[in-house]
């Protein structure tokens, strides 16, 4: 199936993109290198919004690791491994998000509203709670200052819509406010932190410091001249606001979500309610959330290297641009049951194979660079399942008289239900 020509190939011939919304589509296409993350060419080309589609690559996509293909994508992955291996998880959840989390309840909460209820904006709270793992994983520094915290937590949401703006409602104003953003944060954040890094750098080299003395982040790599790609200040300052984006919006709306979904599932399954702090129920329902709703957009782009034929029969031919549909894909009742359009904790693990989360962090050499920090090195869960526990036994539900509020999106890109990107979410604290 293919819809009608939108824009100019990269040859200049006119070409419908293909959707490719099947789970073994996507598997043969990228596990086989077929396709590959989308060039600057297939973003800049729409003819529909030149202006901000060349806006969204040089600014906030195109020199991540995550939008390139070969030796320097794979180079810089491997550089940033090491921040997420097992020992590298286990001081993420101990020793920053779980502890982050603690102190903000209790200040936060430290008294009641006028009504003796105790509420949070849920968004806010996991915008701060993440902003310290991100801020250790850029390697920012004079992050122990609250007011410096929660400036940085501001630019979590213009960021993380500056990255996906092609799917927005005014997409001209979400650009303005996410340039603007990115402007304060370079200023602020960026240089400071990377000009103390070389200074480190400098320090290692002349022996006054051993290397190891210096914790290990991105920019401690910028710094190190590990690859030639961060040389050029630009392209280090998106591979950063990049992981930040990823780390700081895709894990606050994951929870959310969860949280959100949850409530209406104990009141049709009372029984439930007493595994609400059980990690493995825990860790299920963050999968499930992510195969129905994560990247929280409705497709992602890339380019045909060659001509495939998909499972309906529809033919892709090479330079051809695929919309690869995650959310639908992670939908196949053929694979997760009759109710995969629902939401269900207690979901059979498909008997092919396929993860409880689906396709939801990707596949191939682009799968999601976080996918060990949400599941864990031995799959049982990682710091998001101990923040959404403590969060359930602190008794956390929707506030009933102050709605959340989304993003407004582009409809006509979806053809699953809206899927909420939250910019508030109020709940009361039952204390």
């Amino acid at each position: 199936m293919t819809e009608t020509p939108e824009r100019t190939n990269v040859d200049g011939s006119e070409c419908p993109f293909a959707r490719v919304n099947r789970l073994e589509d996507m598997g043969k296409l990228l596990r086989s290198r077929e396709a590959v993350t989308h060039s600057a060419d297939l973003f800049a080309g729409r003819k529909s919004d030149e202006v901000n589609g060349e806006i969204n690559v040089r600014e906030f996509l195109g020199a991540s690791m995550m939008y390139t293909e070969g030796e320097s994508h794979r180079k810089r992955r491997k550089l940033l491994n090491p921040l997420v291996r097992a020992e590298a998880l286990q001081g993420i959840r101990e020793d920053i998000v779980l502890p982050e989390a603690d102190r903000l309840l209790s200040l936060w909460l430290a008294e009641p509203d006028a009504d003796g209820k105790y509420r949070l904006d849920l968004v806010e709270f996991l915008e701060r709670v993440f902003i310290h793992f991100t801020a250790k994983l850029i390697g920012l520094i004079g992050m122990d200052d609250d007011e410096r915290l929660a400036l940085m937590a501001s630019f979590a949401g213009p960021l993380a819509a500056g990255t996906s703006s092609a799917y927005l409602q005014n997409r001209t104003e979400v650009n303005r406010r996410a340039l603007a953003v990115k402007a304060r944060y370079v200023e602020e954040f960026f240089k400071p932190s990377l000009a103390w890094h070389r200074e480190q750098r400098a320090r290692v080299e002349a022996g006054e410091i051993a290397d190891s003395d210096v914790p290990g982040s991105l920019l401690k790599l910028v710094a190190a001249g590990a690859t030639p790609e961060w040389q050029d200040d630009e392209k280090a300052v998106v591979e950063s606001t990049l992981l930040f984006a990823a780390s700081v919006g895709t894990s606050t709306q994951s929870i959310v979500h969860t949280i959100d979904l949850l409530q209406s599932w104990f009141v049709e399954h009372p029984e439930d309610r007493e595994r609400r702090t059980d990690p493995a129920f825990l860790l299920n329902c963050l999968q499930e959330i992510i195969r129905m709703r994560a990247p929280f957009s409705p497709y992602t782009t890339r380019l045909s290297l060659r001509e495939n034929t998909l499972s309906d029969g529809t033919t892709i031919l090479p330079g051809q641009e695929l919309h690869m549909e995650w959310v639908k894909a992670n939908r196949d009742k053929e694979i997760f049951g009759e109710d995969a359009d629902g939401f269900n904790p207690n979901r059979a693990t498909p008997a092919d194979g396929t993860p409880r989360y689906g396709a939801g962090f990707g596949l191939g050499t682009h799968q999601c660079y976080g996918l060990r920090v949400v599941v864990g090195n031995d799959g049982k869960g990682g710091a998001h399942v101990e923040l959404l526990r403590k969060l359930m036994a602190a008794g956390v539900r929707p506030d009933p008289g102050n709605p959340p509020v989304g993003l407004e999106k582009d409809m006509s890109k979806f053809e699953v239900e809206d899927i909420p990107r939250y910019i508030k979410y109020p709940v009361i604290v039952d204390r």
